[in-house]
């Protein structure tokens, strides 16, 4: 006689603890948003919106023109050069060197390019960084273009710094910023997350 109360008890009992955490989630996110957690999980900057690249004519080290396609495809880690490479540029480039390298086999879906101011720069700057560096990328804008620092500059105070890193996602969209001062633990959390949640690049 007390088996059937006993099984409809267990029963509500079941679905109290199946939608119980799910009406208290959509409580907490429609009647009180302020209790939402406001912490972010990204260690870099993000951009907000992200920025699609604008049209781009490259010059790469060997005189050949490309356009805005060779910064898709793959995640891509911009770095903003001069025409040499000092001491805080070789120990940047280094350092992004090692948190792909700790990427293991997922290392391929991630490139890293370094944008020289002219196309006559190129040539030495490959001949200085090739030997430390030979998956590094070298680009210039086409003469007189200049469009990607400018596109890049007025969005965070991040971008004023020298020594930012720029993150592109595979569609060709400016998505974080990481200042020069960003540590590699965090910045390599980042990438791990991206490429986990990402199906594309």
């Amino acid at each position: 006689m007390n088996q059937v109360p006993r099984g409809r008890g267990q029963l509500l009992l079941l679905a109290a603890l199946f939608f119980g955490p799910i009406a208290a989630a959509t409580l907490l996110y429609f009647a009180f948003p302020q209790l939402q957690p406001q912490q972010r999980t990204n260690y870099g900057e993000l951009i907000t919106p992200a920025k699609p690249l604008p049209a781009l004519k490259l010059i790469d080290s060997e005189g050949k023109t490309d356009g805005v396609e060779v910064l898709h495809g793959r995640w891509t880690w911009l770095y903003l050069g001069g025409d040499n490479c000092p001491r805080s540029c070789t120990d940047k480039l280094f350092q992004m060197r090692q948190i792909r390298t700790l990427l293991n086999e997922k290392r391929q879906r991630v490139q890293r390019v370094y944008l020289a101011p002219s196309a006559a720069d190129l040539a030495p700057l490959q001949a200085q960084l090739a030997a430390e560096h030979p998956d590094l990328k070298f680009y210039a804008e086409a003469p007189g273009a200049g469009v990607l620092p400018a596109f890049l500059a007025p969005v965070s105070p991040a971008t004023a710094d020298a020594q930012a890193i720029y993150l592109i996602d595979p569609r060709g969209n400016w998505l974080m910023v990481y200042p020069g001062s960003a540590e590699s633990p965090g910045i390599l959390k980042d990438i791990k997350k991206l490429l986990s949640l990402s199906v594309i690049g």
